[in-house]
């Protein structure tokens, strides 16, 4: 189901944004069309010949379509199976009080005068909601459609949120009519076309298919009760419950959104079986998305977007139409059960220690591991997901520590399961074929029950200089190159991986853990990326540096950010590490660099080789130093930035100390001379080597970049203070005795001390 040939045809598929051809010729055979013109049509696409719609079928044969839909309602409010997870017959038989006592009373009046708030905007609409308005413009003209409020409103979660709530707890029929004027209103002011439709909310592929996949739905069962919902209005629903299943059909999206597509094509069908065309599309839908799982998700499980938050939405649609069959009564299919195994694995790989994923690229927030394993517990049995689930009352933890996703290029380096632990997990895979950020090389840290290296989120998806900030290396923790941010998006070949996983790029063990990256793509203003209007900024973009990054960690301890930038002539190079709103971050003018919160957890960051310092909050020219923690919101956060002017080759060789609240640093760190076989110095630029002083005890760490891999071709024979190796890597600890406790060395068989062998770890 993963096979590499899927891979490499998913690629392909992800950017051209189209499907197979077999399932392209089924989508046409589905719906040759999507609008329901009139009453004979919609009346059409019901099989009146089941048991309970004979009174619909007599009036319908007769063309009395007015008594046709007063005895369409009324089976349809006999109905129930299948069911859904509202249930109409369920609504209380008395309120329960006025709807002025109810939580949700204030957002209620808001929707009732068509007040609108959301992602750090907000509109007033009166009497008629706009239902494609789009505020903002560009340049030519056309609008900014990922202005976000009215995608909300186009999805209509305010009617399972909102709406619904309200009318069951006080039976207000003001809620009522609001939720036929916004449905009938709708559909009627937008007709259905057969064909994608640009610069508009009601037919964007993802938002047209979003309300099938549960707000709809509960709306429809929190009012059929209704006087309000009249048998017209109830026709008006049903008829654009139809028209958004074929338009999803004819009209693939990508990656998460075609799933979520897929998920609310297969509901129409399951939801309501009357239809002619229920069981083709459920069909449909089960077979193209048993196919998209195994070509929207790498060998390692990771979504080809290779944005953590975004992996939920594609793995949720999977794990939602499995639900959604089981609650409908319909078999599962199998292949998408098993489809979810490796997906569902990655949240385990990738776990913080405080029970969440990194934020790479466009992950919306944090999500938490415990609810997303504690829904798969009717679909799986694994001692890992109770352990999660359960907060570790039950089953047991993953038997890894460290581990990677070669395919996705993240690397988790932990020291443990436990809220405290030690955990890194850096990002150096490809771009990712949607949701991404120009950040290869960057990395979270925790320890300790903190964040201490953070990503700052993502603000919001219109295109303004601040969406450009929050995308750009500005606001990810990498190096810069003369206030230049990395600019992969302008090259396709840098999206997705297609001919395998990033190879030899790995080392773990009881002594220490290495990855490494290499960025030798364009570098640009990052206000000139301005996204796929200006093909990313390619035509100003340049070929400035190279930056090589490998990170070490000392089990379980500390580590080491080793930084090699390359470019012809003299440049600034500023090293970033960004921290959460409210952190106290200190340069030279505190007893070390780094955060320093009186009983909190810090981070202490020592360079081997001079750099100049400084701590950037809420800068607005130019931007930096902000955190977004929500759609639209934005404050300052602390930057901690190292910052050299090097002519052809940059280093940072920087040490990174996690340490308890009201723990003292007591690290020092010095570079050591490096020579070859035969005695001739080898340059730092070349190779690292460092000696680590913490209290007593005292580390070598030697890290050769002179080739690319980590296990494969020797670099060759080097001796540093004693130590004479041909690895790739090598790490030895000595305690406080002076004596040799234990080391490990990557990428080579050769490792003595003093001219004696040293036995290495496993």
């Amino acid at each position: 189901m993963f096979g590499c040939a899927s891979v490499t045809m998913t690629v392909c598929l992800a950017c051209a944004g189209a499907q197979p051809p077999e399932l392209r010729a089924g989508a046409l055979a589905l719906a040759p069309s999507v609008r329901l013109a009139d009453d004979a049509a919609f009346f059409g696409v019901w099989d009146l010949e089941r048991q309970g719609l004979e009174a619909v079928k007599e009036a319908a044969d007769q063309q009395d379509y007015e008594t046709a839909k007063i005895a369409l309602k009324a089976y349809f409010l006999a109905r129930r199976t299948p069911h859904w997870r509202i249930k109409h017959w369920l609504k209380p038989a008395v309120p329960k009080g006025s709807a002025a006592k109810h939580s949700k009373f204030g957002q209620g009046e808001e929707v009732l005068a068509h007040r609108f708030k959301g992602g750090g905007h907000e509109v007033d609409f009166g009497e008629k909601i706009d239902w494609n308005y789009f505020p903002i413009r560009f340049e030519d003209g056309t609008p900014d459609t990922e202005y976000p409020l009215i995608h909300y409103i186009n999805r209509f979660n305010h009617l399972s949120t909102v709406l619904g709530p309200l009318y069951w707890y006080s039976h207000d029929e003001r809620y009522a009519r609001e939720f036929v004027y916004e449905v009938t209103d709708h559909t009627l002011s937008n007709p259905a076309p057969d064909d994608y439709i640009r610069h508009t909310a009601v037919w964007s592929k993802l938002t047209a298919a979003g309300p099938l996949c549960g707000s709809w739905l509960d709306g429809y069962n929190y009012f059929l009760t209704s006087p309000e919902f009249t048998p017209e209005a109830h026709a008006i629903m049903l008829r654009r419950f139809v028209e958004k299943a074929r338009y999803a059909v004819r009209n693939p999206d990508r990656v998460n959104r075609y799933m979520i597509q897929l998920r609310g094509i297969y509901n129409v069908g399951a939801y309501f079986p009357e239809l002619k065309e229920a069981a083709a599309l459920r069909a449909f839908a089960a077979k193209a998305m048993s196919a998209t799982v195994g070509d929207e998700f790498y060998p390692d499980g990771m979504s080809k977007e290779l944005c953590p938050g975004y992996h939920g939405g594609s793995a949720g649609a999977i794990r939602e139409m499995v639900n959604a069959a089981l609650l409908f009564g319909y078999e599962a299919p199998s292949e998408l059960v098993e489809g979810l195994a490796e997906p569902y694995s990655v949240y385990a790989k990738l776990a913080t220690p405080l029970g969440s994923i990194p934020a790479f690229g466009d992950t919306w927030g944090r999500p938490r591991i415990r609810r997303i394993y504690a829904s798969l517990r009717k679909l799986f049995d694994r001692p890992e997901h109770r352990w999660f689930a359960t907060n570790g009352e039950d089953g047991a933890p993953p038997s890894f520590r460290s581990t990677r996703l070669p395919w996705a290029g993240f690397y988790v380096m932990r020291s443990g399961w436990d809220r405290e632990a030690k955990y890194l997990c850096m990002d150096a895979g490809p771009l990712g074929i949607g949701h991404w950020h120009e950040d290869l090389g960057n990395f979270e840290c925790y320890a300790f029950g903190e964040v201490l290296v953070t990503e700052v989120g993502i603000y919001s998806y219109t295109t303004n200089a601040w969406n450009q900030y929050f995308r750009s290396s500005q606001a990810h923790n990498v190096v810069l190159v003369d206030g230049l941010s990395q600019n992969r998006a302008c090259e396709l070949s840098t999206y997705g991986l297609a001919e395998g996983p990033r190879q030899d790029d790995w080392h773990s063990d009881d002594v220490f853990d290495l990855a490494w990256s290499e960025y030798d793509g364009k570098w640009i203003e990052f206000l000139e990326n301005r996204g796929w209007r200006n093909r990313f900024g390619g035509e100003k973009a340049t070929p400035l540096a190279t930056h090589r990054r490998e990170i070490l960690f000392v089990k379980d301890d500390y580590w080491i950010i080793v930084d090699r930038l390359r470019a012809q002539g003299e440049h600034e190079y500023e090293q970033l590490f960004h921290f959460e709103p409210g952190r106290r971050v200190v340069g030279r003018d505190g007893p070390y660099t780094g955060t320093a919160d009186v009983d909190r957890a810090n981070i202490c960051f020592v360079q081997a080789s001079p750099t100049r310092v400084d701590v950037v909050s809420g800068q607005e020219e130019p931007l930096q130093g902000w955190y977004s923690g929500a759609h639209g919101e934005k404050e300052p956060a602390p930057v901690l930035r190292f910052v050299q002017e090097a002519t052809d080759v940059c280093l940072f060789d920087t040490v990174m100390l996690p340490m308890r609240p009201g723990e003292s640093p007591d690290l020092s760190v010095r570079r050591l001379p490096v020579v070859d076989a035969s005695g001739v110095d080898i340059s730092p630029a070349e190779v690292c080597a460092l000696e680590i002083l913490r209290g007593e005890k005292r580390d070598i760490v030697v890290v050769d970049l002179r080739v690319h891999g980590i296990m494969g071709e020797s670099p060759g024979l080097k001796r540093v203070a004693g130590v004479e190796t041909d690895a790739r890597a090598a790490v030895l600890r000595f305690g406080s005795d002076r004596r040799l406790v234990c080391a490990s060395v990557a990428g080579g068989a050769h490792l003595r001390l003093d001219g004696v062998p040293v036995r290495v770890a496993r």
